[in-house]
């Protein structure tokens, strides 16, 4: 039977074991309880801190969340003989997303290792993807959610290195996907849409596009990284206990998610009205320029080290509503799913079902409006893009007043 111990911010948080019926159990350590105190929820929203055994779905749902999915996925199974995310975890869980770490003994998890990459290294393993082929004496040993191909490395000041033994990775690389169903300019677009809005001041990871040796590709700073320390977070699916098959909300499942959001992590933030707004901008965001990928793994929260929570900064969004025919919201606005049909009438319906004033929600749907029309005016646009950042500008005056 595996037995893993499952560390946060290098603090014993439990024990993870998976049982004969392929399911995950979770004990979690007199340490935490007395530390955080029953009740509380410094892992995951979904997974309330108690001196129960915790088995079932909202835990093995937790767990998915934080592996690959997809081809990578596959590959990872295939290589380790893994059949449930304990398994993988096992192999690949001291590097995961957040703050989460996992071991196979109960030795606090150390700094780890970073061997130095040459430029040839780095360029293969960008090429090579959505394979992941790294050099012979490079373990595999970290791990992050999504179906996009990528890599987990960390910026040095002499290169690129490849983190071993729970070493902290410090970007994201994304190259442009080689495969049929993918929008075209996807990664040049999701660069130009993260400048945007960090120039509208809205929290935002920072991007860059770099070419490995022909190949280009979004490099991505991680913002669960920053400072050299590791930020907890977790994805929608996560703190609502949704397997990530199930990503995209549709009406007929009679679910409310932002709202379920909503009232969730409010109370637990810092500042509940703030969520709410932050929420709100996240969201009025990505509808006004068109992201048709803002699904429930394409939102995160933050968690800090006294269980209070906060809207993760924006990453993976891009304007793929005029890349191709993706116009799912990927979460009802107001029981609307279909970009083309939301507006801003939408938007302050679904805040006002958060429990936000109409006028309220009315000024936090202007500001993103109009900072966005500014920000695209003061943000520079490749030439290959200038068609698609016309048809944006266009579709976010749509919004203002």
């Amino acid at each position: 039977m595996t037995r893993l111990q499952l560390w946060l911010r290098g603090e014993h948080l439990g024990e993870v074991e998976q049982l004969r019926s392929g399911r995950a159990r979770l004990r979690f350590s007199g340490d935490a309880l007395r530390r955080w105190g029953g009740g509380s929820r410094p892992l995951s929203l979904s997974l309330p801190l108690t001196s129960q055994r915790v088995e079932g779905s909202r835990l093995d749902t937790f767990l998915d969340g934080l592996l690959p999915e997809g081809a990578l996925r596959a590959q990872l199974d295939r290589r380790y003989g893994a059949r449930t995310p304990v398994d993988l975890l096992r192999h690949i869980g001291r590097e995961c997303a957040g703050a989460v770490q996992f071991t196979v003994d109960d030795t606090v998890p150390g700094a780890g290792r970073l061997r130095p990459l040459s430029e040839d290294e780095t360029a293969s393993l960008v090429r090579d993807l959505p394979t992941l082929t790294p050099p012979d004496d490079l373990p595999l040993g970290a791990s992050l959610g999504g179906v996009q191909a990528k890599l987990l490395l960390a910026r040095t000041a002499s290169g690129w290195a490849w983190p071993t033994d729970g070493a902290m990775s410090t970007h994201i690389i994304k190259p442009q996907p080689n495969d049929l169903t993918s929008p075209p300019l996807l990664i040049t677009a999701e660069d130009w849409a993260m400048r945007v809005a960090a120039a509208a001041d809205l929290p935002v990871a920072r991007t860059e596009l770099v070419d490995f040796d022909g190949r280009q590709a979004i490099v991505v700073e991680r913002y669960d990284r920053a400072g050299g320390e590791r930020t907890h977070q977790e994805d929608f699916t996560q703190a609502l206990s949704v397997p990530s098959v199930s990503k995209y909300e549709s009406t007929l499942s009679g679910t409310a998610r932002l709202k379920s959001i909503a009232q969730l992590a409010a109370p637990q933030s810092h500042y509940p009205s703030r969520f709410a707004a932050g929420l709100l901008e996240a969201v009025a965001f990505n509808t006004m320029i068109g992201n048709g990928d803002a699904h429930s793994k394409n939102y995160s929260l933050t968690i800090d080290s006294a269980a209070l929570v906060d809207m993760a900064p924006l990453y993976d969004t891009a304007p793929v509503m005029f890349l191709g025919r993706f116009t799912h919201a990927g979460h009802a606005v107001a029981g609307q799913v279909d970009l083309r049909y939301i507006t801003r009438q939408h938007l302050i319906d679904e805040a006002v079902s958060w429990g936000m004033k109409p006028a309220e929600a009315d000024t936090v749907v202007e500001g993103v409006a109009q900072r966005v029309l500014d920000s695209i005016e003061a943000t520079s646009v490749p030439t290959e893009l200038a068609t698609i950042v016309e048809k944006v500008r266009h579709r976010v005056g749509g919004f203002g007043s």
